[in-house]
């Protein structure tokens, strides 16, 4: 099933498995994974994506760097999946809350098309980045298998 999720600017943009990897935008990090080659991921309990200013198109990466987390999904069928948004303190804080979640909703349905549950994804309420941290600290999704 192909989802998508609306840009900032209200425009559809393509799915993590919809869009090809050159085209989508940003950079994401799973956290203890090396990455790379095409052998089978390794469960990794955290992940967190970067995303372009204003955008809630996954990065290109996404994809691979939330292998990890859906194979720790895939391996403890009561494990559940916590997303969490994340946006700056400038501009306006209800579009800023929205981005964050559209962002986090991006991601749950990239999990949902992989095979996990609904009922095994949780969404946070989008938080406020402070402090003067790197600026795409605050343009980031985190998830974490719990």
């Amino acid at each position: 099933m192909a989802m998508t999720a609306p840009a900032a600017d209200g425009a559809a943009a393509a799915s993590m498995a919809d869009q090809p990897a050159d085209t989508q935008a940003g950079a994401s990090v799973a956290d203890g994974s090396e990455g790379g080659g095409g052998a089978p991921a390794a469960a990794q309990r955290n992940a967190k994506l970067y995303f372009d200013v204003g955008s809630s198109t996954p990065p290109a990466n996404a994809s691979a760097d939330l292998a990890g987390v859906l194979a720790a999904l895939k391996d403890d069928a009561n494990a559940k999946a916590r997303i969490s948004g994340f946006h700056d303190e400038t501009g306006s804080a209800a579009t800023n809350a929205e981005l964050a979640k559209k962002r986090a909703q991006a991601v749950q349905s990239w999990l949902e098309s992989q095979g996990i549950a609904a009922d095994r994804i949780v969404l946070d309420k989008p938080a406020v980045t402070e402090g003067g941290g790197k600026p795409e600290e605050a343009r980031r999704v985190e998830v974490s298998v719990e």
